[in-house]
């Protein structure tokens, strides 16, 4: 104890006083806002919801969806609460470059999302196509792979909410249904809990929908890869995939009929794909499912796992599985594919493991819950906890095309919102007003450590968004 060196006295905190400078703990907000302003976001909201303004008085959409965004963005606090202590703050108005009137209560966001009461809360289904589109344009993808899949929102301690249903998982709460694209939630339908994977074949529809917007505002052929688990396997999305013109690859279910060609087979003389954290043994052959109008033969796959991590596994022991795909079965299909340089995917071991890779596409649902910062959803009626959820997904987007354009050299892979927020956002400035100007002010070590100038750059000159049609 007595090596212990103790500050100096002038180095202790005295008093502590109020400042009237403004000071705002999310400096790195005004950059994502930026990056918002000047890709065009305006005017696509503008003109897919802007219609929903009643009343000359009101404020205008954009400026409440901007202030939401900018809300979901920091993560912070997103309650209604949330926003009345916002509405109180200067330093918050300054940092939002608008004027302190002008921030929204919580009350003016409820009466906002009370507007998709009914069945306006899929028009922004059409703000998260047109963003996909721009994605598109901007990445230049020569082969384009969707995921789809469904996620649970756990909202069984809600008392009251339209649509908490009893959900797969055992909780009650939603089931919205997922389409994505690399690290983008491209595609959404909000969907009370019970709703299943396949329900009333809505996600070929979906599907579908997404196939028809790219041809017609993208490319004519450019190669899809639909990636789907077994909840979605049915003869009729198969063949509603082939009508598209699209490749899929569909995790099957473990039917008797499909273990008969490997009566026979020695499972220890079977080839092996190696994964990043697995190894499996495999098996290629035809078949075709025993209920359904047009049942064809398809390509089959039957995988049973041999390694896992560092552990050799009995073969024939664990869960199997098998898996349909028609990749290598349309030589149209084939030949764009192979011209993509796609062709390492008629392979069966690109196919194995483009199959069991879902595990890893289901971490955009981690992200997404991460991001939300809880699955609760704020409101009693089904309309505005959708219209809620659609501008949550539209503004995990939005950061994670922030990370791409703006930040790729500070994070150069994709990573949970977290550290995203805790490296890009979160720090101190002071906003002030000097020669006629408003400047923002940050330390060098925040300065030089993220490189602040070449990002407040970026954001001024992103790739520009195009309005919807």
């Amino acid at each position: 104890m007595k090596n212990i060196v103790h500050a100096e006295i002038e180095d202790k905190i005295n008093a502590i006083e109020i400042t009237p400078e403004k000071m705002v703990g999310r400096g790195g907000l005004a950059f994502m806002l930026r990056y918002i302003d000047v890709i065009g976001l305006h005017d696509l909201v503008e003109d897919v919801v802007g219609h929903l303004r009643f009343s000359s008085k009101g404020k205008a959409i954009w400026t409440i969806v901007r202030q939401i965004l900018a809300a979901f963005i920091d993560g912070t606090d997103t309650t209604m609460n949330g926003f009345d202590q916002r509405q109180k703050s200067p330093e918050y108005a300054a940092l939002l470059e608008c004027k302190a009137e002008e921030l929204i209560k919580g009350g003016a966001v409820r009466r906002f999302f009370a507007k998709f009461v009914g069945y306006r809360y899929p028009l922004w289904r059409k703000v998260l196509h047109q963003i996909f589109l721009w994605r598109l344009r901007q990445e230049n993808p020569s082969y384009i792979s969707l995921y789809v899949d469904t996620m649970v929102l756990d909202n069984d301690g809600a008392l009251k909410r339209e649509g908490r249903k009893p959900t797969y998982k055992k909780k009650k709460g939603f089931q919205p249904l997922h389409i994505h694209w690399g690290p983008y939630i491209v595609d959404v339908e909000f969907r009370s809990g019970e709703k299943h994977s396949n329900y009333q074949s809505r996600a070929v529809q979906a599907i579908a929908k997404l196939v028809h917007i790219v041809r017609e505002q993208y490319s004519t052929d450019i190669p899809i890869v639909v990636n789907c688990d077994s909840g979605f396997l049915s003869e009729e999305n198969f063949s509603a995939f082939e009508k598209l013109g699209v490749h899929y690859v569909g995790m099957g279910k473990l039917y008797d009929y499909l273990y008969e060609p490997l009566m026979n087979t020695d499972y220890n003389t079977l080839p092996t794909v190696q994964g990043t954290n697995a190894e499996w043994a495999y098996y290629e052959f035809g078949s075709r499912f025993k209920t359904g109008k047009d049942n064809r033969f398809r390509r089959t796959i039957f995988t049973t796992i041999c390694r896992e991590g560092e552990q050799t596994v009995l073969r024939g022991t664990r869960p199997d599985s098998f898996i349909h795909t028609n990749l290598g079965c349309n030589e149209e299909l084939d030949e764009r594919l192979c011209a993509a340089g796609g062709g390492h995917f008629l392979e069966a071991q690109s196919i194995i493991t483009l199959a069991h890779s879902n595990g890893l596409e289901e971490l955009n649902h981690r992200s997404i819950k991460e991001f939300m910062g809880t699955e609760h959803l704020p409101f009693k009626r089904f309309g505005m906890n959708a219209a809620y959820y659609y501008l949550m997904v539209l503004a995990h987007f939005i950061t994670e095309a922030f990370r791409e354009d703006v930040a790729a050299e500070i994070i150069p892979q994709r990573c949970y919102p977290t550290r995203l927020r805790r490296t890009l956002i979160d720090f101190a400035a002071k906003i002030v007003r000097s020669g006629g100007r408003t400047i923002m002010k940050v330390t060098r070590t925040i300065f030089d450590g993220i490189n602040i100038h070449t990002l407040w750059q970026r954001c001024n000159n992103p790739p520009l968004l195009l309005s919807a049609d």
